[in-house]
């Protein structure tokens, strides 16, 4: 339908050179993990983004055949409703960067620790996340905790903007989705 703020740039930089996002179904014990997807296709890992350049999109059967590539991710919300690109485990993978490094390196930020919950406007990439832990970044060190704080911005602009990537890469717990 054109509405994603992706439209028409596979093969173009959309993010910084540090990031690549994957979407991998086959992540051991993950809550997203699936042998096939709700159209009968097998499970397989898929790359989004490299090195800050989009390689690809999601696809149920229906878009994969309009685009002339490969599904496998066509999902149901429920047995009620039909089939639909979705996201199984998507993820940032690591960069080579300790988080004490990237602390020292921040002049005033937040260290968002724990998330409750969120949304995500797809055609556009505008986000509100809620933190449950969180803790003010001043001058290089952490100084204060915070309370009902919101992260507020825009996916694309935020992953045009990494500058350090931490290695240790953890999915969620399950607590949100």
């Amino acid at each position: 339908k054109r509405t994603s703020c992706y439209t028409d740039q596979v093969g173009e930089t959309v993010a910084s050179s540090l990031v690549t996002v994957t979407d991998d179904p086959t992540f051991p014990g993950s809550r997203g993990s699936i042998h096939v997807d709700d159209e009968g296709r097998p499970a397989e890992p898929l790359l989004l983004i490299e090195k800050g350049v989009l390689r690809g999109y999601m696809h149920d059967r229906l878009s994969a055949r309009h685009f002339g590539t490969a599904s496998g991710n066509g999902r149901r919300q429920s047995f009620r409703e039909p089939p639909m690109p979705r996201m199984t485990n998507t993820m940032m993978l690591g960069g080579e960067d300790s988080p004490e490094d990237i602390i020292k390196r921040t002049k005033k930020g937040v260290f968002a620790k724990r998330f409750s919950g969120g949304q995500v406007n797809i055609s556009n990439g505008d986000f509100v996340f809620s933190l449950t832990e969180s803790y003010l970044i001043e001058d290089g060190k952490i100084t204060a905790p915070l309370k009902g704080v919101n992260l507020i911005g825009n996916g694309p602009e935020a992953l045009r903007e990494v500058d350090m990537l931490d290695a240790d890469v953890a999915l969620s717990d399950g607590i949100w989705t």
